[in-house]
């Protein structure tokens, strides 16, 4: 197993060692004191872990010994082994403040130390700035910059291995570099090796010298996960909320991340996790669901999601009604077996099958499978070509479903179209224009505003329909949003509005 150690080279990474005590350089004359280093004969030491609170500002005589205590307290860390490797980003410019001997000083450090390959990468050089304010693009950190990082990090990482490790620690050098850099060693090692951010906190205040220890989950993560998955929930990307913030699962304080995991497997059709109390996820009407889905689907421009879940739609609420009236076999092998409740057969020319091939026949919907004790059991056909109209028209006596099964008429061979052919953009508009047309859709794009929806929807009880989605977002809104109960209830005492994590 291999360890790959990146950091970054700053202004405290050079230290003066006397008197068993180190003492900082002056930031405001760093890069000529380094300059100046570099004419004498210096060594580097460990590092003691006492330090003096007087900054040095001229050299002592003799030979130099120097010390770079946050590389010693990242080695330790890792210790008893060494990283097999090191990337060190350094900056290498002309001005009196660039710590330009930092990233030599650590590497001589790493291999007095037995690390045999170093690689120092100077992002800035002479009189290159970190950030160009003229232009928007470059405002923060320059494009060239960011590619010379990312470079560096990809070469770096390209020959390792799933199960090695890599540490990033970047406790020098300038914030805005910085935080790029954690990032795109994440970036560069996603779903391939283990990446843990170190961080050395300033030892002088525990007087035990300096100590590295793993980064802790800052909140600001955390609030930024949320504002960015409610976004993608808004949109009706569910899936990619969860994806946006499935990383958080396990941290300290991201129990608000089971919302998204929810509301990932109601997108994907899965069975919820133990525990889910959005009951509308697990509505008792399969059809409340299977519109929510459609709804969201528009929301997220998912033209073929939408097209099956608008026939789905139908046919889950075919069968949210059929359940009153009919009851399944609980014989594993015959699932597809149903009795009528009341015990009156379907009968007439349109529901019971004769049996007799005839093109009509196909368009009956039961069939009578066998008779024991007495009860009649029937495999039920709900398919195209005209079963489940019957169902909806001569058995439920249905309105709603009869008038969304005679708009669905036109448009739900686009269901085999959409799957079975390449979702070209003139065929998904092709698609969007026919079922707009037809007012299952509505011009914007909407499913559960639409008059043939609703009805089908209050048949089956949910009086106000509309609201589905929108009560839906309200209460994840509600869970994941900053709940001011916390601070309420300091004052009030009261134990309303908890937050919502």
């Amino acid at each position: 197993m291999t360890t790959l150690l990146v950091m970054t080279a700053g202004h405290t990474d050079v230290q003066l060692v006397a008197n068993d005590q180190r003492h900082k350089l002056d930031g405001n004359t760093c890069g000529k004191l380094h300059d100046a280093i570099k004419e004498r004969s210096w060594a580097v030491v460990d590092a003691p872990k006492g330090r003096s609170r007087d900054l040095k500002k001229v050299l002592p005589e003799g030979d130099l010994h120097l010390c770079s205590p946050k590389l010693d307290a990242v080695l330790e860390h890792l210790a008893p082994s060494l990283p097999m490797s090191v990337l060190i980003f350094e900056t290498l410019r002309r001005g009196a403040r660039d710590p330009r001997l930092a990233g030599e000083l650590m590497e001589r450090r790493l291999r007095d130390r037995g690390v045999e390959n170093v690689t120092r990468v100077a992002f800035l050089t002479g009189d290159e700035q970190l950030e160009d304010p003229s232009n928007e693009v470059d405002s923060v950190v320059r494009r060239s910059v960011v590619a010379t990082l990312s470079n560096a990090i990809g070469l770096a990482t390209a020959n390792l291995k799933p199960d090695d490790l890599v540490f990033v620690a970047t406790t020098g050098g300038l914030a805005a570099a910085n935080e790029l850099i954690n990032e795109m060693v994440r970036l560069h090692c996603v779903g391939r090796q283990r990446v843990t951010a170190l961080e050395v906190p300033d030892g002088d205040r525990t007087n035990q010298g300096d100590r590295a220890v793993e980064e802790k989950f800052h909140p600001a993560a955390g609030y930024r996960a949320r504002w960015h998955a409610l976004s993608l929930v808004e949109k009706g990307n569910l899936l990619g909320a969860w994806g946006a913030v499935s990383h958080l699962e396990s941290a300290p304080g991201q129990e608000w991340t089971q919302v998204i995991h929810w509301l990932a497997h109601f997108a994907a059709s899965l069975p919820l996790p133990t525990g889910c109390d959005l009951s509308i996820l697990s509505h008792e009407r399969m059809a409340v669901r299977a519109a929510l889905r459609v709804e969201l689907a528009l929301r997220a421009g998912d033209i073929p999601r939408a097209v099956h879940g608008t026939v789905a739609f139908f046919e889950a609420a075919l069968w949210d009604r059929l359940g009153e009236r009919v009851e399944r076999s609980s014989d594993p092998k015959k699932r597809r077996y149903f009795k009528v409740k009341s015990g009156e057969a379907p009968t007439g020319d349109k529901l019971l099958k004769h049996g007799d091939g005839s093109d009509d026949d196909r368009k009956r919907p039961f069939e009578l499978k066998e008779t024991v004790d007495g009860i009649d059991w029937y495999w039920v056909y709900d398919g195209d070509g005209g079963p489940g109209a019957r169902i909806a028209r001569d058995f439920l006596q249905s309105a709603a479903l009869k008038e969304f099964d005679v708009a669905l008429k036109e448009v739900r061979e686009l269901r085999n179209d959409i799957a079975h052919d390449e979702p070209t953009p003139d065929l998904m508009n092709h698609a969007g224009t026919r079922i707009r047309n037809t007012a299952l859709w509505s011009n914007t794009d909407t499913f559960l505003s639409q008059p043939l929806v609703q009805a089908v929807l209050k048949e089956l009880g949910e009086a106000s329909p509309q609201n589905l989605l929108t009560n839906l977002l309200a209460e994840v809104r509600r869970r994941l949003v900053v709940c001011e109960g916390s601070i309420r209830s300091r004052i009030t005492g009261s134990t309303a509005n908890r937050p919502c994590s």
